[in-house]
């Protein structure tokens, strides 16, 4: 993939994501209105007063085959537990409950503000085409933080690490040449 084709696809995905935020935005709700209390001692009140979840049957991902990304195209056949979009978490209806699901759409979120839309996608996409999904750094980052959420009852300061860690990332995370 040509890096002009990668600039065109991250173009159109964004004009995808303002489109869908808006056609959301009857639906939103803050994340602190869930009463997940378990969150509050892990991101700081005013995020989970900021960031909006809306809870849907199907999570919405953008139509990745025709904004010219053939690699990520199945993606859109998942049935995705939550997805995160700048500052929404979408949540699947029959999760909407769980609060570890907000806990790692909460921390892509943190991913995002970290590293501003374009890194966040690019470093998705990248991570996604070149190690698959699972093991994407931004998705193996959210999974190793989640599971360490359902295991432990002492809450942590997740918006530090997350910051720490991504701060520490190579700028190979970024490289549009690992998927030429």
């Amino acid at each position: 993939m040509e890096q002009e084709q990668f600039r065109r696809m991250l173009h159109n995905v964004k004009k995808w994501i303002v489109c869908t935020l808006t056609e959301h935005e009857p639906q939103k709700q803050p994340v602190a209105e869930a009463q997940f209390t378990k969150l509050k001692g892990y991101y700081p009140v005013d995020l989970l007063r900021r960031v909006q979840r809306v809870v849907v049957d199907r999570c919405p991902v953008p139509p990745l085959a025709a904004t010219g990304i053939p690699q990520l195209a199945e993606i859109e056949n998942w049935n995705l537990k939550g997805i995160p979009w700048k500052n929404t978490i979408f949540i699947r209806r029959d999760l909407a409950d769980w609060d570890a699901v907000h806990f790692h759409e909460l921390l892509h979120i943190v991913q995002w503000q970290c590293l501003v839309t374009d890194r966040y996608l690019t470093a998705w996409a990248i991570g996604t085409i070149t190690r698959g999904y699972r093991d994407n750094p931004l998705e193996e980052m959210a999974f190793r933080h989640q599971l360490r959420f359902e295991a432990e009852d002492a809450p942590y300061d997740v918006f530090g690490e997350v910051t720490t860690e991504i701060a520490a990332w190579p700028d190979s995370n970024f490289d549009l040449a690992k998927i030429a």
